[in-house]
């Protein structure tokens, strides 16, 4: 377990990679972003490792945790930075239509007093 920042709480792990440099600034770009939108208490995961066939394309993989449901997504490429990318978007784009399907939960509901009356 690699845990890059300790203020931001995260664990990072890049399999067989010399500079991460970039990587980790990224990860902690996103971390943050994640957790100030949705809560310090989410627990997140970032995985970097080469394929087992093909060792020019890498697997990234982000795992997100301490939400309603837990949400991974995993993807796969030759240009780390730009799979980083991508996993990154398409995690708050899940995170969003999580918080948006709670939200419209809510409002189906009628409130209380409107129950009462009826």
């Amino acid at each position: 377990m690699d845990l890059f920042n300790q203020r931001l709480m995260y664990e990072f792990h890049a399999r067989e990679l010399l500079q991460t440099d970039a990587l980790k600034q990224y990860a902690d770009h996103a971390v943050k972003d994640i957790k100030s939108n949705y809560g310090w208490d989410t627990d997140i995961q970032i995985n970097i490792e080469p394929e087992v066939k093909d060792k020019k394309l890498f697997s990234v993989s982000m795992s997100v945790f301490g939400l309603d449901e837990p949400i991974v997504v995993k993807k796969i490429g030759k240009h780390v930075l730009a799979v980083l990318r991508k996993v990154r978007k398409t995690v708050m784009r899940q995170i969003h239509r999580v918080s948006e399907k709670k939200i419209r939960n809510r409002k189906a509901t009628p409130p209380l007093n409107e129950q009462v009356a009826s």
